[in-house]
């Protein structure tokens, strides 16, 4: 009987440790918190071990002060020694239209039965040092762009 409560506990213990491993994580994190205005930084939001049931929408950019130039998605997933790990990342490459301090808002993301959400980033927008700003794009990547017609030329010999 003793045997049998022993191993009871141990699976139950191992058990719990296992889940406390992989609570799922949503956070976001910015590749520089000082930039000028026109130049690029990488915005990525990263859900750990979560489950992503599809339902991810990104800040708005344009209110937050910035153009979205790009916007791309990973996903991995790890087992190693038995444990398995998974995550996703949606990564964007903004730039400030703005000088300032500026906020990417908290966005969430639901997981599961539940919703996660992650902390707002400050960005403080500095001039260029020509103290002039660069030509922004005055488009958004969401409308499509026309191809450049191609032009071919034929040379006969």
């Amino acid at each position: 009987m003793r045997n049998v409560f022993f191993i009871f506990s141990l699976v139950i213990w191992v058990a719990q440790g296992v889940t406390a491993q992989n609570e799922p994580r949503f956070y976001a994190e910015a590749s520089a918190t000082e930039v000028a205005v026109g130049e690029p930084i990488e915005v990525s939001f990263i859900l750990e071990n979560g489950k992503n049931n599809g339902r991810f929408t990104p800040p708005d950019w344009e209110a937050a002060g910035f153009i979205l130039l790009g916007s791309s998605q990973s996903s991995s997933i790890s087992i190693m020694n038995g444990e398995t790990s998974a995550s996703a990342s949606y990564n964007y490459t903004v730039t400030p239209t703005q000088e300032g301090t500026l906020t990417i808002p908290a966005v969430s993301i639901k997981n599961g039965d539940g919703e996660l959400h992650t902390e707002p980033i400050s960005i403080k927008a500095l001039p260029n040092a020509d103290g002039v700003s660069p030509a922004l794009p005055k488009r958004s990547p969401a409308q499509p762009q026309s191809e450049p017609k191609k032009k071919f030329k034929t040379i006969r010999m």
